[in-house]
C-alpha cells in the first residue's frame, strides 16, 4: 500500500498546525513522527523552520520543545489561504510569470 506524496506546502502546514495545537509543547519525537525520520526532521525543522525563524527551540531539563513564532503564525495563515501563496509564486523572480 502506497501513500500519496505530500508536497512542501502540505508538510509545512501540518508541522505548523501541530506545533500550534500543542501550545509550544511539541517535542522532537512528535515532529519526527509527522516527518517520518530524523533526516527529514533535520531538513525541515533545523535547516528551514528554525533557520528562517518560523519556529523556536527551547530546552527544559534536557528535553527539546518547539513553538511557533509570530513569523511562523503569519506563514501558517498564508498556507491556509493557498491563493496567497500562488500569487506570491507568480510575482517572484524578475518578471510576472504566466502560470
Amino acid at each position: 500500500m502506497s501513500f500519496p506524496r505530500r508536497g512542501p506546502r502540505k508538510i509545512a502546514s501540518e508541522l505548523l498546525n501541530f506545533i500550534d495545537e500543542k501550545k509550544s509543547r511539541a517535542t522532537k519525537w512528535d515532529l519526527v513522527k509527522i516527518l517520518g525520520n530524523e533526516a527529514q526532521f533535520h531538513h525541515w525543522i533545523d535547516d528551514f523552520l528554525i533557520k528562517e525563524k518560523f519556529v523556536e527551540e527551547t530546552v527544559e531539563s534536557q528535553h527539546y520543545f518547539y513553538n511557533i513564532t509570530e513569523r511562523g503564525a503569519l506563514l501558517q495563515r498564508l498556507l491556509r489561504n493557498g491563493d496567497m501563496i500562488e500569487a506570491m509564486l507568480r510575482i517572484s523572480g524578475r518578471r510576472l510569470r504566466n502560470n
